[in-house]
């Protein structure tokens, strides 16, 4: 569902993400737990393009959505090169194959499973023109819950909840409505489908964000530190309406500061510190015997 590669984000002198590579499978509940300033908010932004990463790519569904990097390709572009010249000086097919797989050119070793020229045609077109050119589609299938709520304070939960589907999706109203309201039932806010935000409790306002993004069928969700704008009494249910909806085999990427809920819900747990990923781990072994001692510290810290 989600490939990232080689992903760096700097702001100015800052290097707030330093080589994040990724794999999320569909239906896998991933945690990304670390320190402040680690760099967690930024690599869930990234992947929905809410910033633009300075290096590196995001595929999606196996669309590509950012600019391609020719650095993560350079195989390719070198051993086409190679085969090229090679065959130019009067080399056989076979031949020049045969020399640039014994001098391990290249890895990715599906080149050779048709003529170079057409195989690399091929590669070109995915990563290039095809693929960036569907990112806005893409990027539609991606959900995004975000630590302050970002409700529209001039609209009631119910203009919040067809707003979107009815602009973007082009599903009609009375569709959108009935689709709002059996959301807002099963998050427990279909009672307050005619008030407006600022007559919410934090976890009410959460709890209809995170509605509201479901509203637009995502096969992805991504839910920026949802608890942490949050008082304490009304984390649990927040918690409980994530934890639902993990059940339902959503594919999910949770930032978190809550370290029981990621050891109960996740399926693996990703520890970044200053902007690298050094831990990639399941729940049960990532808690009990992480292996880096910046890792060992950070859960001293908050176990």
């Amino acid at each position: 569902m989600i490939d990232v590669k080689g992903l760096y984000k700097d702001f100015g002198s800052l290097h707030v993400l330093r080589g994040v590579s990724l794999h999320v499978d569909e239906g896998e509940i991933i945690s990304i737990i670390g320190p402040s300033g680690s760099g967690k908010s930024t690599l869930l932004r990234s992947i929905n393009l809410l910033e633009k990463p300075t290096f590196g790519e995001i595929w999606v569904e196996n669309r590509l959505i950012t600019q391609p990097d020719p650095y993560l390709h350079f195989d390719v572009i070198r051993a086409s090169n190679t085969y090229k010249a090679m065959t130019a000086a009067g080399k056989s097919d076979e031949d020049a194959i045969r020399e640039i797989k014994e001098g391990d050119l290249l890895k990715e070793k599906g080149f050779f499973q048709r003529k170079e020229g057409a195989a690399y045609q091929q590669l070109l077109k995915k990563i290039m023109a095809d693929s960036f050119e569907d990112a806005y589609s893409v990027r539609r299938k991606v959900g995004m819950v975000f630590q302050h709520f970002n409700l529209f304070p001039h609209k009631t939960v119910m203009e919040n909840m067809i707003y979107a589907p009815i602009k973007v999706n082009k599903v009609g109203k009375e569709e959108a409505i009935a689709k709002a309201r059996s959301l807002l039932e099963s998050v427990g806010m279909l009672a307050k489908a005619d008030a407006y935000p600022d007559t919410l409790s934090g976890g009410q306002k959460q709890r209809v964000a995170i509605a509201r993004t479901l509203a637009m069928e995502p096969d992805i969700v991504l839910f920026d530190e949802p608890t942490s704008a949050l008082d304490p009494e009304m984390v649990k249910e927040v918690l409980d309406v994530i934890k639902r909806l993990a059940g339902t085999g959503m594919t999910m990427l949770l930032v978190t500061h809550e370290m029981g809920f990621a050891r109960e819900v996740s399926d693996r747990i990703c520890f970044l510190d200053e902007g690298v990923l050094i831990e990639d781990a399941p729940p049960a072994v990532f808690f009990s015997t992480p292996k880096s001692e910046r890792a060992k510290t950070f859960l001293d810290k908050v176990l």
